[in-house]
């Protein structure tokens, strides 16, 4: 908004409705690039409707407390 009058990159008029829709923008934008890109690289997964174990094993494998 500061940088329109200063450049012809930018063209739109200044008013609190482009203000908004440009913080709004701006935002969406950062937050999907936090969410493509972490600290530890470019996070790529792929998920399945299948590919979850439905089975589970509940019985204990060690007795914590034995009598």
């Amino acid at each position: 908004m500061i940088l329109n009058p200063y450049t012809e990159l930018f063209t739109f008029t200044v008013s609190w409705v482009n203000a908004l829709l440009l913080g709004s923008l701006s935002s969406a934008t950062s937050y999907a690039l936090c969410m493509v890109i972490s600290d530890g690289g470019i996070q790529l997964e792929h998920r399945t409707k299948g590919s979850l174990d439905a089975k589970v094993d509940v019985t204990p494998r060690n007795k914590l407390l034995s009598w």
